[in-house]
């Protein structure tokens, strides 16, 4: 059986590396391999004194234990592509059939990748003789059977867990925490540096800590065995082959749970106070009936709830986290964060819906009603939450110059991610499962990356106005314009929300079937094919993968030069901060530092839009080379030239 397991997980993965999941797997596995090297460097230069070296080993190789088992969270419920549920009417013990799965899962980038970096320990070990050698190729190899099945733990538990709404939420806590980490990781690098840690070394606590992860149970077996120390060897490979085999045991027992029950729907008690609010707002019409629709489902669909406290939990800890080094000075702009990364969420609102979509289409006219309620309802789930966070903030970690700032953007913000939600709906629907057909991972919501990037960077963008006039207040020492930023912001938002609404309802009034042909057909009719009209061409063609590779590379690595090395230094020099932390440009004097801040900026994005470019272009060079045929519902009629 596991031969055939082996085989299977082969050919799905020769059939499925295209197009973009082909290039994210490169892009991952090139940066898998940098990291993998640098372990093996620091486990075989001086880069830290021999004292220090083997509680950094310790700490990296905790890291990527703790990535094999966050990584199924941060990414969605891991690498599925042999599902539990495919072998669930087979007499199959639940035991083999972990164990088949378990065999199965070493075929992959990651684990090759995973085990030239735990190949680390052979050369830590290169200093304690033939003898820890020895024990260190058992450990390594022990340290990836370890990984593989910690991760497929993370992944049953989180199938099971997430079935409830608690569930949802707690996965969102840890979804959040990990990419906060990873967005914010460098903050950590500042206070290890700030600490002197690499000179003298982690607290004795720390360190002990680290000697109790698994992770770090390979380099004890191979001090004691340098030592000569076999028992302290036996205890420490004996522990990692019991800690083995009880997560294969507890994971087998958690695929029956899987493949035995349904996912909890949650259904209301009676009215209550909400529901009676809910019922008053239906009572103001087709459009109030809409956004009470959109409430109830924020508060039952687990994959939409899932997503709002992921928004939530981000901005709040993205803005705690820099607290490690005494910094409150983001503090003011979580409210304004959670707002981007809300509408970034929500920008397959849509598509969230599934093939629902058709009780809003079979009623000409609802157009309107269907777009305006659920912007209405987007505002009425966000705009309480990040008001109240945006206040506590700036009164923890503000100023009096930063309440216009704070406010003007909020307003901004939530007023364009309104409009871009229904925008990007309509435009660029991502069809996702059914919601009476999904599982029990609330993270199934499509190939939405790339829409989420967009609209969180165009979110952003929606703030520049008002952030101008706050700029200019500060700058000349005028509060009253610092204050009309606000209005400014007001203004903007409530224009962007009205026309990114208009413009929604034109595109679904005209392009209704066949959103809903995409939906039903799992983007088997793309609306890259659909006119302004409403007729129907030719699917889009796919990138080669070395251009859907650089796509990729450059939609992920262009934030790194717009925010953290560009727009954040910008406001820390204008609001007169004399941190300087990592932000390159504060290292300069004037007048430089704000030109290389703006340079960083636009080289963010300049290479967003170059990500963007790439996709059009080829596929408007595709119609063009091969004239395809539009379809006006009639008969094929050939476009001239």
């Amino acid at each position: 059986m596991v031969g055939a397991l082996i085989a299977m997980r082969m050919r799905v993965l020769a059939h499925t590396l295209t197009g973009t999941r082909a290039a994210g797997m490169i892009t991952g596995g090139i940066a898998g391999l940098l990291l993998a090297v640098g372990t093996i460097v620091l486990a075989a230069t001086d880069l830290a004194p021999a004292a220090v070296r083997s509680d950094l080993l310790a700490v990296v190789l905790a890291c990527w234990m703790f990535g094999w088992i966050l990584g199924p969270v941060y990414t969605g419920g891991g690498e599925d592509s042999l599902r539990p549920e495919h072998f669930s009417l087979l007499p199959i013990r639940p035991l083999r059939l972990a164990f088949g799965l378990l065999v199965a899962g070493f075929v992959g980038v990651a684990p090759v990748v995973s085990l030239i970096a735990f190949s680390a320990l052979i050369v830590f070990a290169a200093a304690y003789g033939a003898a820890g050698v020895g024990i260190s190729i058992v450990a390594v190899a022990l340290q990836l059977i370890l990984v593989l099945v910690l991760s497929r733990l993370v992944v049953g538990l989180l199938a099971v867990a997430v079935r409830s709404r608690v569930g949802a939420v707690l996965a969102a806590l840890v979804n959040a925490g990990m990419a906060v980490i990873l967005n914010q990781s460098w903050v950590l690098i500042w206070a290890a540096v700030d600490s002197e840690l690499l000179t003298y070394g982690f607290p004795p606590r720390f360190s002990t800590v680290l000697e109790w992860l698994p992770s770090s149970w390979g380099l004890t077996a191979i001090t004691a065995a340098g030592r000569g120390d076999w028992a302290l060897v036996a205890a420490a490979l004996g522990g990692l082959v019991a800690l083995i085999l009880a997560a294969l045991g507890i994971w087998a027992r958690l695929l029956v749970r899987r493949t035995t029950t349904r996912p909890h729907q949650w259904a209301p008690r009676g009215g209550g106070r909400d529901g009676a609010l809910l019922d008053r707002l239906a009572a103001r019409g087709v459009t109030g009936v809409v956004a009470a629709k959109e409430l109830r489902t924020w508060s039952r669909d687990l994959m939409r709830i899932h997503l709002f406290c992921y928004s939530v939990f981000f901005g709040v800890l993205y803005t705690l986290v820099p607290l490690i080094i005494d910094w409150r000075g983001m503090l003011p702009w979580a409210g304004v964060i959670v707002v981007v990364m809300a509408a970034g969420t929500s920008a397959n609102l849509f598509g969230l819906d599934g093939t629902a979509l058709w009780l809003g289409l079979v009623d000409p006219g609802r157009e309107r009603a269907e777009v305006r309620g659920r912007q209405l309802a987007w505002l009425l789930q966000v705009a309480p939450v990040t008001i109240g966070i945006t206040v506590a903030g700036t009164i923890y970690g503000g100023t009096a110059q930063t309440w216009p700032w704070a406010l003007a953007l909020l307003a901004a913000t939530l007023g364009g991610g309104a409009g871009l939600i229904v925008l990007s709906s309509v435009y660029a629907l991502v069809p996702v499962i059914e919601p009476n057909k999904r599982g029990g991972n609330p993270l199934e919501a499509g190939s939405i990356f790339g829409q989420l990037m967009v609209v969180v960077l165009l979110t952003s963008i929606t703030a520049v106005p008002a952030a101008l006039v706050a700029w200019a207040g500060t700058r000349f020492d005028l509060p009253a314009l610092s204050w009309a930023a606000v209005v400014v912001g007001l203004a903007t938002g409530a224009g962007l929300a009205l026309w990114g609404g208009r413009r929604a309802e034109e595109r679904l009034r005209a392009t209704g079937p066949e959103l809903l042909s995409a939906m039903r057909g799992g983007g088997t009719v793309p609306l890259s094919a659909v006119d302004k009209r409403g007729r129907v061409g030719a699917p889009a063609p796919k990138l080669p993968r070395g251009r859907s590779a650089l796509v990729t590379f450059l939609w992920i690595f262009c934030w790194i030069p717009i925010f953290p090395q560009g727009l954040i230094p910008l406001w820390m020099i204008f609001s007169g901060s004399e941190s300087r932390l990592w932000f390159a440009a504060l290292y300069l004097q004037d007048p430089w530092r704000i030109p290389v801040a703006l340079a960083f900026t636009a080289l963010g994005i300049v290479l967003l839009v170059i990500g963007t470019v790439i996709p059009i272009r080829h596929e408007w060079q595709h119609r063009a080379d091969h004239r395809e045929p539009v379809t006006d519902g009639r008969l094929p009629v050939a476009r001239r030239g």
